[in-house]
């Protein structure tokens, strides 16, 4: 018994009933359920920070969030901008950046926005204020400034920002229509937006990546169907490029190494990753002890670094936090 094998038989004994991906669809919607809760946040005008894992897809998701909340009741107006282009950057060039977003959430059109002009930490955090307030103004429009890449931001600029979204909400403490999301890969204390709610990206359910599979590659035999969907963990990245490998192929592949090949170039992303997060002997050491599959009582320290690779996610078993490698497609790329 190979080493994929023994992995989903560990899986097998840890579920009951076999697999089917119409089956119980809405319960094992993991990412779906997430749009629920962050939908029904921005809805309400409250702001949010989305945790988004590595390979979890967030502008995807972002767009998708933006068009349910623009066709929904309330509709919400959002623009999606991505923080990655301010990586490596200075405070100037977040000042101009985050300013001209904000600009446009007061604008039927964006490219007539105009943003004021700013030369200190005071001015960016008053000039976004008053950019928020100004949104806010608009009559009976509902707007959200969906970014994801937050972690790009220099650390001053998130202060600043949170410190401006707090101010707002002091001038505007009821009947808001304006909010914010942040998206960032890592959980870190400085990004923060009052008391907004922090939520993690959920990858996807066997079952939405079952069907994410098979709309890809069309149908296939429920035991080379499940073996597919549960080697990908359900990450977005994964599920993708296993479908798109798999589509050039004309089937799934039935082993994993064939998975592996199918993947391409992420298989290479993947093992960068692990290579620059394993180069600690320590967490070296520590990620040798999930390739079996099995989840392991979580070390914060160490187990920090692997979750913010995007290698490691956390569980819950009998009420107890563990840890568990975040995809099989993870181990059979290293080994």
């Amino acid at each position: 018994m190979n080493r994929l094998e023994r992995r989903l038989r560990i899986l097998r004994d840890k579920r009951m009933g076999s697999f089917d991906p119409e089956q119980h669809y809405l319960e094992t919607a993991l990412r779906g359920r997430t749009a629920r809760r962050v939908r029904t946040n921005l809805r309400r005008m409250e702001p949010v920070i989305l945790l988004t894992p590595r390979w979890s897809q967030a502008q995807a998701f972002l767009e998708d969030l933006a068009m349910d909340l623009a066709v929904g009741t309330p509709p919400v107006g959002c623009r999606t901008v991505s923080f990655r282009p301010l990586r490596g950057k200075g405070e100037t060039d977040a000042w101009v950046y985050c300013l001209a977003v904000l600009a446009q959430l007061s604008e039927d059109r964006w490219t007539e926005a105009r943003a004021p002009l700013v030369v200190s930490r005071l001015g960016f955090r008053t000039a976004a204020v008053e950019l928020l307030l100004r949104a806010q103004q608009r009559p009976g429009a509902r707007v959200a400034l969906l970014g994801h890449g937050a972690e790009h931001l220099p650390f001053e600029t998130l202060l600043d920002l949170s410190t401006a979204w707090q101010e707002f909400t002091q001038r505007q403490p009821q009947e808001r229509r304006t909010t914010l999301l942040l998206a960032a890969t890592v959980d870190a204390p400085h990004i923060q937006l009052g008391d907004a709610r922090r939520v993690m990206l959920d990858d996807l359910g066997e079952a939405e990546a079952a069907a994410n599979l098979v709309a890809r590659v069309g149908l296939a035999s429920p035991m080379r169907l499940e073996t597919a969907a549960r080697f990908t963990g359900g990450v977005p990245d994964i599920v993708d490029r296993l479908g798109t490998g798999a589509r050039s192929l004309g089937q799934l592949p039935s082993s994993a190494s064939g998975m592996v090949r199918a993947l391409g170039p992420l298989a290479d992303e993947i093992r960068s990753a692990v290579n620059i997060a394993s180069s600690d002997p320590v967490v070296a050491e520590r990620l040798d002890l999930f390739l079996e599959g099995e989840a392991l009582p979580e070390e914060p320290v160490v187990d920090r670094t692997l979750v913010m690779a995007g290698i490691l996610r956390r569980t819950t078993e009998q009420g107890q936090a563990r840890m568990i490698l975040r995809a099989p497609a993870i181990g059979d790329v290293i080994t």
